[in-house]
C-alpha cells in the first residue's frame, strides 16, 4: 500500500536535508524505499540520481535521471541533472542534447547560458553566439547578476574572429563592472588582436587594482602580450618570465616567450623556447609556424621550411588559401607533367619567387604561374616559356572544364622543395629584367638620363599596422640623407606620398623627383623600368626592395632583425645585390638614418 502523501513528503524532506548536509549515503535508502512503494515518483527518482552522482557513480545517475525525464518530460531540472551526470562521464554531445531539449521549454538564463557554453566548448561557434544572444536577452532584466554570460559572449566573439564586436561587448561589461577580472583580461586580448596594444597596456596598468599583481600569473601574461604588441619585446620577456615563475600552465607563456626572444634576435634561445611550447601543445599551429621562422632565422632551412608551412593551418594573416582537386606538388619528378604555381601572399613574395621560375620550367613539361593581375605583364615578358595568367577562383576552373594542370603548389611551399640549404640559392644577381623600351623612355626624363648618381627611396609601407610600423620611417627622418649634394633622389614608393612630401617641403627645402603620370602601384612594368634607372635603392622592408633585388639593382634594405628573407645570413640570399641593415629592436627605426647617411657618403666617395 503506498504511503500517505504526508508521509512521503516527510520522508522526502528528511532525505533532502541529509543531502544538503553532505550525507548522500544516508539519504539514498530513504529514496529507494519511497520508490519501491511509489515507482512513479519522478522527484524521488531524480533526487536518488543526485545521490549517486554526488557519490561518484555517474552511470547509475544517468539511468535515474533518464527515468525521471520519462516520468515528467516537462521538468527542465531533470534534464539539467542529466547534463551534470553526462558531464561527469565526459559525454559532451549527449550533455548538449539534454541541455538543448531543456532549453526549448525554458527561458531560464542559467540554462540558456549552459547551452551556449557547451556549444562553444564543442567548437560550434556560430550556434554558440546565437545561444549567448538568447541567454543575454533572457537575462536582460537582471544583467548584473548574469555578467558572466556577457563576458563569455565577448570571449566567443574573439574565438570567432569578430574582434571589433568583442571589444564593444567587453567594454560594456567592464563599464558595468570595472573590477571584473576576466572581462578586463578578455578585453585586453581583443585589443591586442586588433593591433591596439597601447590601449590594452593602458587598460591593464590602469586597472591593476582589480588584480593581485604580485601573484596573478594570468595578469602578468596578459601584460606581456600587450607589451609584445607595442613592440616592447624586452618588457614582454620580463613579464612572461614573471608569469612562468608564478607557475602559469599551458603553452601560451612559452609561445610568447619564444616570440619575444625571436623578435629580439636571440634565435637559438627562441628555438629552444618554442620547442617547449610545441611539446606542451603539439597541435598548436602558431607555435609550430613560429618555431619554423626561428629555425629559418637561425639558418636551419630544412627544418624551418617544413615547420613554417604550418602557417596554412595557423591561418596566417594575409595568407591566400585556395582549394584544388589536383594534388600538391611534393618535389617528385615533373617530366611530362604540368605544374601550376600560385601566389599565396604579397607582391614581394612573388618577386622573390621568380628566382625559381626558370628551373621549374626546365623540370616540367609545362609551367603555369597564377598571380595578381598587375604582375602578369612583367612576368610574362620575362618568362616567355611559362604560361603566366591572373589567378582565378578555383570553382571557375571546374565550371570551365576542369583544371589544366597535374600538380599545384603555392609559392610559399616552393622553397622547401628547391632551397633546402643556402648552397641551393643561385649566385646570379638578377632574376628579372626591365623592358628596355620603357627604360629608354624614362631616361628621356630629367634627371634620369643625367650623369649624377640616382638613388631611389622608399621609407614606409601602406600597411603600418601593429608592429610593422616600428620598422618604417617618416620622410622627415630622411632629411639628413636628402641634404647630401650631388645626388638625384627619386621616389619609388608605390603608395601616394604627395601629402607627406608637400607638408615637409613647406618647412624644409629638398628635392625628391617624382612624376604624377607614373603609376607605381599597378603598373609594375613601369616600376621595374624606373627602378632599373637607379644606381642605388634605399628602401624599407617592402616590395620596393624586392623589386630592386629581383632586378639586381644595388639595394640597401633596412628592416627588423627577424627579416624572414635573411635565412641566417648577413644579407638575403634571394638577392645577392642587396645589403640588409638590421634595426635595433629596442630602438626607434630612425636610428638607422645616420648609418644610411654615412654609407651614402662613403658610396659616393668610392664611385
Amino acid at each position: 500500500m503506498p504511503p500517505s502523501p504526508q508521509t512521503t513528503l516527510d520522508q522526502m524532506r528528511k532525505a533532502l536535508l541529509l543531502q544538503r548536509e553532505g550525507k548522500p549515503a544516508r539519504a539514498r535508502p530513504i529514496y529507494e524505499k519511497l520508490l519501491k512503494q511509489d515507482p512513479g515518483n519522478a522527484e524521488a527518482t531524480s533526487l536518488l540520481g543526485l545521490c549517486f552522482l554526488e557519490q561518484g557513480y555517474p552511470k547509475r545517475a544517468v539511468a535515474l535521471f533518464e527515468r525521471a525525464i520519462s516520468l515528467s518530460p516537462d521538468e527542465p531540472r531533470y534534464r539539467i541533472n542529466l547534463a551534470d551526470a553526462l558531464d561527469a562521464l565526459g559525454d559532451t554531445d549527449a550533455q548538449l542534447a539534454a541541455v538543448a531539449q531543456a532549453a526549448e521549454a525554458s527561458v531560464d538564463p542559467a540554462l540558456l547560458h549552459r547551452k551556449a557554453r557547451l556549444l562553444r566548448q564543442t567548437g560550434r561557434l556560430p550556434e554558440a553566439l546565437a545561444a549567448y544572444d538568447t541567454a543575454l536577452r533572457a537575462a536582460a532584466d537582471a544583467l548584473p547578476d548574469h555578467l558572466d554570460i556577457l563576458v563569455e559572449f565577448g570571449q566567443t566573439l574573439i574565438l570567432a574572429g569578430k574582434h571589433e564586436e568583442a571589444v564593444r561587448v567587453l567594454q560594456f561589461a567592464v563599464s558595468a563592472a570595472p573590477g571584473h577580472r576576466i572581462a578586463l583580461l578578455s578585453l585586453a586580448d581583443a585589443l591586442n588582436l586588433l593591433d591596439r596594444g597601447s590601449e590594452a597596456l593602458e587598460l591593464l596598468t590602469g586597472s591593476a587594482a582589480a588584480f593581485d599583481v604580485e601573484t596573478d600569473a594570468t595578469y602578468r601574461l596578459s601584460l606581456a602580450n600587450a607589451l609584445w604588441s607595442v613592440g616592447d619585446y624586452a618588457g614582454a620577456l620580463a613579464e612572461t618570465d614573471r608569469a612562468l615563475a608564478l607557475r602559469i600552465e599551458g603553452s601560451d607563456a612559452r609561445l610568447l616567450r619564444g616570440k619575444a626572444l625571436y623578435h629580439l634576435g636571440r634565435f637559438p634561445e627562441a628555438v629552444e623556447e618554442l620547442e617547449r611550447a610545441l611539446a606542451i601543445e603539439p597541435g598548436r599551429h602558431e607555435s609550430a609556424m613560429t618555431l619554423g621562422l626561428a629555425c629559418l632565422a637561425d639558418g636551419d632551412l630544412a627544418r624551418g621550411w617544413k615547420l613554417a608551412e604550418r602557417r596554412v593551418e595557423a591561418n596566417l594573416k594575409g595568407l591566400i588559401q585556395r582549394r584544388f582537386s589536383r594534388p600538391k606538388w611534393q618535389g617528385e619528378p615533373l617530366a611530362g607533367k604540368t605544374l601550376m604555381i600560385w601566389d599565396d601572399q604579397g607582391i614581394g613574395d612573388v618577386l622573390r619567387s621568380t628566382s625559381m621560375f626558370a628551373e621549374l620550367a626546365e623540370q616540367a613539361e609545362r609551367l603555369i604561374v597564377e598571380c595578381h593581375p598587375k604582375l602578369v605583364p612583367l612576368l610574362a615578358r620575362n618568362f616567355p616559356q611559362v604560361t603566366v595568367r591572373q589567378r582565378s577562383h578555383e570553382g571557375l576552373n571546374a565550371l570551365l572544364g576542369g583544371e589544366d594542370f597535374d600538380v599545384q603548389c603555392a609559392f610559399g611551399g616552393l622553397p622547401a622543395l628547391l632551397r633546402p640549404d643556402i648552397a641551393s640559392f643561385p649566385k646570379s644577381t638578377a632574376s628579372l629584367t626591365a623592358d628596355p623600351a620603357r627604360v629608354a623612355a624614362l631616361r628621356a626624363r630629367a634627371p634620369l638620363g643625367g650623369s649624377r648618381p640616382k638613388v631611389g627611396l622608399s621609407w614606409t609601407s601602406g600597411n603600418r599596422a601593429g608592429q610593422r610600423g616600428r620598422s618604417y620611417l617618416a620622410l622627415e627622418d630622411l632629411l639628413p640623407l636628402l641634404a647630401i649634394e650631388d645626388v638625384d633622389f627619386v621616389l619609388l614608393d608605390y603608395t601616394d606620398r604627395s601629402a607627406e612630401i608637400a607638408a615637409l617641403q613647406e618647412q624644409t627645402a629638398f628635392t625628391l623627383h617624382r612624376w604624377d603620370d607614373l603609376d607605381l602601384f599597378d603598373d609594375l612594368e613601369t616600376v621595374a623600368a624606373l627602378t632599373s634607372c637607379m644606381d642605388l635603392v634605399i628602401s624599407a622592408n617592402t616590395s620596393v626592395a624586392d623589386m630592386s633585388g629581383a632586378l639586381g639593382v644595388p639595394t640597401w634594405r633596412f628592416g627588423p632583425v627577424t627579416g624572414t628573407i635573411l635565412l641566417g645570413q648577413d644579407n638575403p640570399p634571394w638577392a645577392p645585390a642587396t645589403r640588409y641593415l638590421r634595426l635595433d629592436p629596442m630602438r626607434p627605426a630612425s636610428d638607422v638614418v645616420p648609418q644610411l647617411v654615412a654609407g651614402l657618403r662613403s658610396w659616393l666617395a668610392g664611385r
